[in-house]
């Protein structure tokens, strides 16, 4: 048995994959087969053969957390039908703590209506819908597929400018940003989610970070102070944008004189097998962006091709 169907949920028992990703149904799952993966992993013990154990280790770890998560769910069926409130949010609590990741079920559950008619329980799944994506962001292979040090050293951000990281998420480059412009510039850093920008705050402060201004802003609309950006940064954004050109025109009032923006984002390519990368719907093929781009009155300035899955390129304002 091939374990890679699974590895999605598997990666630390994330909740989601992206911000975008449709949750799995529970009841349309189809459950990996725990009987041959224990046959599996005893024929690995008794070799001795540690590599061997894993796959069907992660099998078995993965049924057992489904087992827990459909116990839960009727326990939580009980709490509801029997009025329990407290009881019922303390079970939810629990399932989102372990991953549980079927949020359309919770709210379209008629028997859940104790708790799916109001604002609690949304509020609950948008925090663990925000800390599964910080999960994801923050996990550690990302370093091998984004190369964050040699991306910085590539843009050579000097002491004294201003940068925007636009949804800024985890605050990945956030605070590689910061330490580039030194205590004589600024990095804004904007998020359309309260939570990330949450998280980033208290990243901020554990690393006694005083030069980072954070900006809740809407999905369509930068929100940007005119003429202050020598650099607007955007990875692993502009494939959420729904209107890239009218963006675009939109972050041309915010550069400071010779400004530039930065765009790192999936190559288009929908038969490739990558762990988080956005649907092939939402992936912008490069020829694509650079003809949005030129419609806003950008130019490619510079590239790089050192990103083993993403394009890095830099615009700046066409004379």
């Amino acid at each position: 048995m091939k374990i890679e169907k699974y590895r999605p949920i598997l990666v630390s028992f994330v909740t989601i994959l992206m911000s975008s990703a449709l949750p799995i149904s529970a009841e349309s799952f189809d459950p990996p087969d725990r009987t041959e993966a224990r046959k599996q992993l005893e024929a690995a013990m008794k070799i001795g053969d540690l590599d061997a154990q894993v796959e069907p280790a992660e099998v078995i770890a993965l049924a057992e957390l489904m087992d827990y998560f459909e116990a839960s769910y009727g326990l939580l069926r009980i709490h509801c039908q029997r009025e329990d409130l407290t009881a019922a949010f303390e079970t939810v609590e629990a399932m989102l703590d372990a991953g549980f990741w079927d949020y359309r079920r919770l709210l379209g559950d008629e028997e859940l209506a104790l708790i799916n008619n109001g604002e609690e329980l949304r509020e609950m799944i948008r925090d663990a819908r925000a800390e599964g994506y910080i999960a994801m962001l923050e996990r550690e292979s990302r370093d091998e597929m984004q190369h964050p040090d040699k991306i910085m050293s590539s843009l050579a951000i000097q002491p004294g400018e201003v940068v925007a990281d636009i949804g800024a998420g985890s605050g990945y480059f956030t605070v590689r940003a910061a330490a580039a412009v030194g205590g004589t510039g600024r990095v804004i850093a904007t998020d359309i989610r309260q939570q990330m920008l949450d998280h980033i705050d208290a990243r901020l402060q554990a690393g006694a970070i005083s030069n980072v201004e954070l900006l809740k802003v809407e999905s369509e609309d930068p929100g940007l102070p005119p003429g202050e950006i020598d650099t607007v940064l955007m990875v692993d954004v502009m494939h959420y944008v729904k209107d890239r050109s009218s963006y675009a025109r939109k972050l041309k009032p915010a550069l400071a004189p010779g400004g530039r923006v930065v765009v790192i984002d999936f190559r288009y390519d929908p038969k490739a097998e990558r762990e988080f990368a956005p649907y092939p719907d939402q992936q912008v093929p490069r020829a694509t962006l650079d003809e949005e781009m030129a419609g806003a009155g950008f130019e490619v300035a510079e590239s790089f091709d050192f990103l083993p899955e993403q394009y890095f390129v830099i615009y700046r304002v066409a004379e």
